[in-house]
């Protein structure tokens, strides 16, 4: 263990603070974009548009990553400066004490904000079926969704659109949406006025995939018969036997996004299930059994050596995703509890599905599980240090963890828990996964540890560290270069890893280059905003929920609403924060001890008290 040092040697990183605030306050625009992200939140805003996706996703990449890496760095010093108990003390009281108080508290407000926001939707989209009801649908594809049998007849008697025609909006054929609304009689109705059993859409599927899908025990029966292919595989190498695997998330995104009604989970799986006995019957394939075909192909046909190489990788790759997948999912980590029928057991939070639960992957901490995962990587590098410190090593001496050899070490090795992420989600993935459970999924932890350890490197350097980001603009150049390019190829686990862990440690070095060239002088507007972002992270979910819900009708741009959301929740919150929480103890838990007297507390050590 290091021994305590003077403060005056360790001056304080305002650009580092300045930093981390930012980091926590993007989670706030993070969230105020999921309401137009159909599926990511509990509200679905009436008007969507693709930059919000680019957005999104640009700032998941490299947030949280980021976080952890200044995290690593305070957490070094403040080790360096107090030693290992002191630091266990504070970081107790600065994490653990509020990660504890926000469980019972923050998440089940979170919940209870989302059921009532759920609700209120609710209400909305029936006033809004109702007011539709009353009109005659204008076009064959809507009197498809509405299951209105009659107008879909007279269209086809009246050859208004082609029985095959997709539909404008979303590129899908008629017997496709049929398909996917589980509407039996009318998709029998299209297949006996011609339609094409075998057509595809845009995305190389039949509609057998859409029926899978959702669980259309009907439609699969009837496209059955009618002699469709089960073997077509869509542009992901997906048939409908996978399909039916679709986590319940991407289940709900895709649905909401396609316009279609709220489903019922239970019923959801319970039809998959049965179509998945149906399509075995029919003998159809599924993704894992594309490596059997390939192998079957004729040994005389002559090959490129790198393709199969590269083939033979990617199998074996696709093998251990799946046996990851299936025991991350399994029993072992299921709690004994007798299960419940009752609609309330819903995995809504701490208090929402007590029984069972899944150690893993029920929502636990919801947006305060970083929190967690630091109470889990500060004892594990106490853990670490001592053992090293056992054999006569010191962390702080050795070069595998100064800077200069960190780097070349620690960005190669974020590619291994890079290639497990979106195992749950295996259609398209960007950035790391989420884990709001109890045990933190492996992959995921190894992978922010890596960011946690450079960030220590990055202090234990010293001097050196100073070079770190000093050619921020080519950094964060790099990083634009390689955003499109890992959001092309994210149907691919092992060619979007490259470019999805160069975009985060890219942002992340020109972002430090760029703050400190520019926040490194004492500020008191980033102080406070410093001070404060630990609060309006902590408590944002709520008044980002209740403002996207009040506004979701209204008939304003989407970067208006927006702004709306991110400006009056913080708004509030600062008020609040100042008002109830700087000068009180939940001030002193979060922070420290703040002056009345003076709008910047300045410490009289140079160690930062905040959380991260």
């Amino acid at each position: 263990m290091p021994e305590p040092t003077s403060s005056k040697t360790i001056a304080r990183r305002h650009d580092l603070d300045a930093l981390r605030a930012v980091a926590m306050l993007l989670g706030i625009v993070l969230h105020g974009l999921m309401p137009f992200m159909p599926g990511l939140s509990v509200i679905r805003d009436t008007q969507t548009a693709g930059w919000v996706w680019i957005l999104f996703l640009g700032i998941h990449g490299f947030r949280m990553p980021l976080f952890f890496l200044v995290s690593g760095f305070f957490t070094a010093m403040l080790w360096h400066k107090r030693g290992e108990q002191s630091m266990l003390r504070q970081r107790s009281v600065r994490i653990l004490l509020p990660c504890l108080l926000g469980t019972v508290t923050i998440v089940p407000l979170d919940t209870y904000v989302g059921r009532w926001a759920t609700n209120y939707g609710k209400r909305i989209a029936e006033k809004k079926q109702s007011a539709e009801s009353k009109e005659k649908p204008d076009n064959l594809y809507d009197a498809i969704r509405r299951s209105d049998f009659l107008t879909v007849k007279s269209f086809l008697d009246k050859k208004k659109v082609g029985i095959n025609t997709p539909d404008p909006e979303f590129k899908m054929p008629p017997l496709h949406i049929a398909a996917l609304y589980g509407k039996t009689k009318v998709a029998e109705l299209l297949l006996n006025r011609g339609a094409n059993v075998q057509q595809r859409d845009d995305g190389n599927r039949t509609a057998l995939h859409g029926a899978a899908f959702l669980g259309r025990v009907g439609v699969v029966r009837l496209l059955l018969d009618r002699g469709i292919d089960v073997s077509v595989r869509g542009d992901d190498d997906d048939t409908a036997m996978d399909s039916t695997n679709a986590d319940w998330e991407m289940t709900q995104g895709i649905a909401s996004w396609l316009r279609v009604p709220e489903l019922d989970q239970k019923r959801v799986e319970s039809g998959r299930e049965r179509v998945r006995n149906l399509l075995r019957e029919a003998g159809t394939p599924s993704q894992q059994d594309s490596s059997n075909s390939e192998n079957s192909v004729d040994t005389s046909q002559e090959k490129d050596a790198g393709t199969l190489q590269q083939s033979r990788f990617k199998q074996t790759l696709e093998a251990i995703r799946s046996g990851y997948a299936d025991w991350l999912k399994s029993d072992r980590f299921q709690t004994a509890f007798k299960k419940s029928d009752k609609k309330e057991s819903r995995d809504q939070g701490i208090f929402g599905n007590l029984k069972p639960r899944h150690l893993i992957f029920s929502r636990v901490f919801d947006h305060l599980w970083f929190l967690w995962f630091l109470c889990w990587l500060i004892p594990l590098f106490v853990c670490a240090e001592s053992l090293l410190r056992c054999f006569g090593i010191s962390v702080e001496k050795q070069w595998p963890f100064r800077l200069n050899a960190s780097i070349w070490w620690m960005v190669p090795v974020t590619l291994l828990p890079q290639l497990l992420m979106g195992t749950m989600t295996p259609r398209m993935h960007f950035g790391p996964d989420t884990s709001l459970g109890i045990l933190p999924q492996p992959h995921l932890l190894v992978y922010y540890a890596i960011f946690f350890g450079f960030g220590m490197s990055v202090f234990i350097s010293g001097a050196k560290a100073d070079r770190l980001g000093r050619w921020w603009p080519w950094h964060l150049l790099g990083a634009c270069l390689c955003f499109p390019a890992a959001l092309a190829t994210m149907a691919s686990p092992v060619v979007t890893a490259v470019p999805q862990i160069l975009f985060a440690w890219l942002m992340c070095f020109g972002f430090i280059g760029m703050f400190r060239r520019w926040f490194s002088a004492e500020s008191r507007v980033m102080r406070y905003v410093s001070d404060s972002s630990y609060w309006l992270y902590l408590m944002h979910i709520p008044l980002v929920i209740t403002l996207a819900c009040l506004m979701q009708t209204w008939k304003l741009p989407i970067f208006l609403k927006l702004s709306m959301i991110c400006t009056g929740t913080t708004l509030i919150l600062l008020v609040t924060y100042q008002l109830f929480v700087r000068y009180t103890w939940i001030g002193r838990m979060l922070h420290g001890p703040r002056d009345r007297g003076d709008l910047i507390h300045r410490h009289r050590e140079s160690i930062p008290c905040t959380s991260a």
